[in-house]
């Protein structure tokens, strides 16, 4: 008939739409109101459903009363299915937006990142680090992280670029390793300059996780006081000392210790062996009962090799970690005889000075006449004199000795006095 009625109240659909920051790995929701419910529109459910690279769904209901949404952490390994309810104040009636399918390319993070060893370098006393970096994340560097000893301060010391390979190496020649031990860590910054903190390895367990490394300070004491101890009675000693490494993943299985005696080459063999597996518990100490080495210079050094356990995902670390070199001079002991006998009856035939622990280095023994003429120098505290000079026998009487060698402290001592020779 051609009448009309007046129009209805107006209503609308919601457009749900996104926007991405690929450089805080986030994705920001934004939709238009939904109006004209009695009372108005009482809140939004974002429903998000995410299918990962092994087709598993998730889906999370998120309620919001604004029209908008920030989703972050954003993997370009899920791709994301999201549509917006409204809902009117008792939820008898609902309006459902747009479906939004977001497949994002963004650059990948890494998923793992583990410092697998810290280890001291022998050859020039610095700390050598070995990274396994995820191959598979977009990484612009590397930063090193420090700290001393028992302070949790870390300072930036360093970085590496990304190079493609894995680990990666950086080595620090600041520290000093025969005072302190070190602590790294070491984090990938992305290529928009964001530092990144996974976990050392990509399992559920280890999300919480941060890799680091600890080195290890081996420190040595000589002749402590023992006298407690009946066994140790009478005897020299070196102590020694060292701190736990950490952290491997596969913990350590082992700590073994080398040692050199008389500034020779160190023992092939580990001097003493403690077992983390078997005796977790055992005090990383040990005692060097080192009075048959008297006869040497008394000069010893000692280092720590620390071995991982099998329980690490990646495999345990075959390089291990090695301590610091620690070096340690014993107390030179000298006895001088005032008489010797060169008459060849094979008793008392030298006269030299007796030594225990003095080293080859700073040390003279000499021998004068009656007119000062030197007649027998040495420098080898196991050489003496015979009585005589030039090939001939000197003649009974008093002649002077002078010595030379280096005390305990690292200081030249002199002694002179004057010995008897009777045939």
């Amino acid at each position: 008939c051609g009448n009309t009625r007046s129009r209805s109240e107006t209503d609308n659909s919601m457009l749900l739409q996104s926007n991405s920051d690929a450089c805080d790995y986030s994705v920001s929701l934004s939709w238009n109101d939904y109006i004209n419910w009695a009372g108005g529109t009482h809140h939004y459910i974002v429903v998000l459903s995410e299918t990962n690279a092994n087709g598993a769904i998730v889906s999370t209901n998120i309620r919001v009363t604004e029209s908008e949404l920030l989703l972050e952490n954003i993997s370009s390994l899920i791709s994301y299915s999201i549509i917006v309810e409204a809902y009117n104040n008792d939820s008898t009636f609902k309006a459902v937006s747009n479906l939004l399918d977001l497949d994002i390319s963004f650059a990948s993070k890494p998923t793992f990142n583990y410092l697998e060893y810290a280890t001291v370098n022998h050859f020039d006393g610095s700390v050598d680090l070995s990274c396994i970096v995820d191959l598979s994340a977009i990484i612009d560097r590397f930063d090193i992280y420090r700290s001393k000893r028992d302070e949790d301060n870390f300072i930036k010391i360093g970085q590496v670029f990304s190079n493609g390979t894995s680990p990666i190496n950086f080595s620090d020649f600041q520290p000093i390793t025969s005072d302190h031990f070190y602590k790294y860590q070491i984090y990938p910054i992305d290529t928009c300059g964001v530092t990144l903190s996974p976990p050392p390895y990509n399992l559920p367990i280890y999300n919480n996780d941060t890799s680091y490394a600890k080195t290890i300070l081996l420190e040595t004491e000589i002749n402590l006081d023992y006298s407690e101890f009946s066994s140790l009675d009478g005897e020299y000693t070196n102590t020694l000392i060292f701190n736990e490494y950490e952290k491997w993943l596969g913990s350590v299985s082992q700590y073994r210790l080398f040692r050199s005696i008389n500034r020779e080459p160190f023992s092939l063999l580990p001097v003493y062996v403690w077992d983390r597996i078997n005796n977790p518990s055992e005090e990383l100490k040990y005692i060097d009962i080192v009075t048959e080495f008297g006869d040497g210079n008394g000069r010893f050094c000692y280092y720590i090799e620390a071995i991982e356990g099998n329980a690490n995902p990646h495999g345990p670390v075959l390089e291990g970690s090695l301590s610091n070199i620690s070096c340690i001079s014993q107390v030179p002991v000298i006895f001088i005889p005032n008489t010797f006998t060169p008459n060849g009856d094979e008793h008392n035939e030298l006269f030299r000075p007796v030594t225990y622990f003095v080293s080859e280095e700073g040390y003279s023994f000499s021998i004068y006449n009656r007119d000062g003429e030197k007649i027998f120098e040495t420098n080898n505290p196991q050489k003496g004199w015979d009585g005589t000079y030039n090939g001939s026998n000197v003649t009974n009487g008093n002649y002077v000795y002078n010595l030379q060698y280096v005390n305990s402290l690292g200081k030249i001592t002199q002694k002179n006095n004057y010995i008897i020779l009777t045939r």
